[in-house]
């Protein structure tokens, strides 16, 4: 159950408009970055980004939602 609109917004639209700014941007460009064409290293990059907000949404907004689960970490 979502408990916050932050924790919406961290853990799922900045990771979305991410990806999707970065391909929109990057999908016209043909360069090729350490053998990567652009688009696909910026969708490599997003993963531990995507994580990072995750992260970031659990620690700060979520975690006291769940008191058992801090008991047990």
């Amino acid at each position: 159950m979502i408990r916050s609109w932050p924790s919406v917004v961290i853990g799922f639209v900045v990771p979305t408009f991410a990806i999707l700014g970065g391909i929109f941007t990057f999908g016209r460009i043909h360069a090729v970055l350490f053998g990567f064409p652009v688009v696909f290293l910026w969708t490599f990059v997003c993963f531990p980004f995507t994580t990072l907000c995750l992260w970031v949404s659990w620690r700060f907004f979520d975690r006291s939602h769940y008191p058992d689960e801090e008991k047990t970490a």
